[in-house]
């Protein structure tokens, strides 16, 4: 049997959702800056620094550490920068003994060998469903309450899950970060999908 090469969607869809979300943020500060023209505003705008980024720099002086060569994200580690150039390299070094598939990172794999077992400890208390994780589960149980904590900030539709929400979000701008290698771009990772499907690369 034949494999297709897997890329590591949940990562590309963080960082994917991370840069949608800037460029949202930054195409209505341009809005509003063009409504304000008539003043002249030399601050910084505020850029909600939730994860302490921006501080944790001011205190080391201005420089960054732990920066991609090729998408320029800024990590916290030396270990977080390792795992997230992988998506880039396509390197998957953690290898599943059972059925010979691979991953990107540990946690990765210890929630696939559970696939293999008869019994997990992520079981959903309405409809006895198995999940493999403590996240899959919390997403799980959404379909039962309806939840939708996931929120666009540009025109406040809602959503279950964070993957939703960032394939949403393509809908505000003109970005296309899903490349093919014969060059077109796609704003979802399922388009993508279709289009390789499609086409014959």
């Amino acid at each position: 049997m034949v494999r297709k090469k897997s890329t590591p969607v949940r990562n590309l869809r963080n960082n994917t959702l991370q840069i949608l979300t800037e460029r949202v943020e930054s195409l209505e500060r341009e809005r509003i800056e063009r409504e304000n023209s008539s003043v002249i505003c030399l601050e910084v705008p505020n850029t909600d620094d939730d994860d302490g980024v921006v501080e944790e720099r001011r205190r080391r002086g201005g420089r960054r550490r732990h920066v991609c060569e090729v998408c320029d994200k800024e990590l916290t580690s030396k270990y977080s920068l390792e795992n997230h150039k992988r998506i880039h390299t396509g390197e998957k070094p953690f290898k599943c003994t059972v059925c010979d598939k691979t991953f990107t990172q540990q946690g990765n794999l210890t929630t696939h060998s559970r696939t293999h077992m008869l019994v997990t400890p992520y079981m959903c208390g309405t409809c006895n469903k198995a999940c493999l994780s403590a996240g899959h589960l919390t997403r799980h149980l959404r379909t039962h309450t309806g939840e939708k904590p996931f929120n666009c900030r540009v025109c406040d539709k809602a959503f279950s899950d964070k993957s939703a929400l960032t394939q949403h979000m393509g809908v505000h701008t003109d970005l296309r970060p899903y490349k093919c290698d014969c060059g077109k771009a796609y704003k979802s990772g399922k388009s993508l999908s279709k289009h390789k499907r499609t086409q014959k690369h």
